[in-house]
């Protein structure tokens, strides 16, 4: 069922990168819009290992760099370190449930999204960067940590289905 449930996952993946990918499916809210892949590896990482969390997060980091950044390499940097620690953080130290998730959401969005205007906006040394992190910014963190609690309940879906057939196929052995 591990297979199945990869497989899913990368449709969930390719899903989301066509639909932030696509200017008329993913509107503009105050000026940002939302980077679908960083709450999909989030959501990912919390259902699954460290490794397995790092992989996904690796590719949606590059797909995220491909259609964001212009830079191969920022998003899935960023992706898989912070996947790495959400997988360790949900699996050893807290109990996942959708308060928690969405704070570990906004947390990683934010640092993520922060870390970008650092490297493209403050190190450049454009004027207003300020501003326009106010303005661009804030709403791209509020507009895709809102979408956490969709990849949440799906991925939280097709993790309860699979455990129920892990079960199942115990109890008949």
């Amino acid at each position: 069922m591990c297979f199945l449930r990869y497989i899913i996952y990368i449709s969930e993946v390719i899903i989301s990168f066509i639909i932030q990918s696509a200017p008329c499916l993913m509107p503009e809210i105050s000026g940002g819009r939302a980077v679908l892949l960083i709450p999909a590896a989030l959501s990912i990482a919390v259902f699954e290992n460290d490794i397995a969390s790092m992989i996904f997060a690796a590719l949606c980091g590059y797909l995220a760099d491909c259609s964001y950044s212009g830079t191969v390499g920022f998003y899935a940097v960023c992706l898989v370190v912070i996947c790495f620690f959400v997988s360790v953080l949900t699996h050893e130290y807290i109990q996942t449930n959708i308060f928690t998730v969405m704070c570990i959401s906004f947390v990683a969005v934010s640092i993520i999204i922060f870390l970008q205007f650092v490297f493209y906006y403050l190190a450049a040394g454009y004027d207003y960067a300020w501003q326009f992190f106010l303005k661009h910014y804030v709403s791209r963190i509020v507009c895709t940590s809102a979408f956490m609690p969709v990849f949440y309940c799906i991925n939280n879906f097709i993790k309860a289905k699979d455990k129920h057939k892990k079960s199942m196929s115990i109890r008949n052995f």
